[in-house]
């Protein structure tokens, strides 16, 4: 889930102007603490976590074959495959409530350095603006 958040804002820094590249790089601490906060947030809200697990399943199938003295034949190819399940699992809601609070301590905290890194960049990069 972290990963999707975070992926977006790096394709989005590699395509922008230096200013901000510098600005996305800035909030980017911030943006990752906030989807923490939002997942702890529906942790608590639900009463349990949900724990991803991602195994690999092989799938057989027939394929053509391409290599050297295969002639073009028929045979079984095997297909590795990403498979992801959710599943609730328990956790102690006081820690959860702990880890929040704590959490939201840091994001006033990575606030306060982000908007400071922002405008460090402004002064960095002012033909950008």
């Amino acid at each position: 889930m972290r990963l999707l958040l975070i992926t977006p804002l790096v394709f989005l820094a590699a395509c922008a102007n230096p200013l901000e590249a510098c600005k996305q790089d800035a909030l980017k601490d911030l943006r990752v603490v906030q989807a923490l906060i939002a997942d702890t947030q529906a942790t608590l809200d639900r009463g349990y976590a949900i724990q991803t697990e991602t195994r690999t399943v092989i799938y057989t199938n027939f394929c053509v074959g391409t290599g050297v003295g295969s002639n073009g034949q028929f045979s079984f190819c095997n297909y590795p495959q990403p498979y992801t399940t959710k599943r609730p699992v328990a956790v102690d809601l006081d820690q959860e409530k702990r880890k929040l609070r704590s959490l939201k301590a840091k994001e006033i905290e990575l606030k306060r350095n982000s908007l400071l890194n922002q405008q460090r960049c402004e002064l960095e990069y002012p033909a950008a603006v």
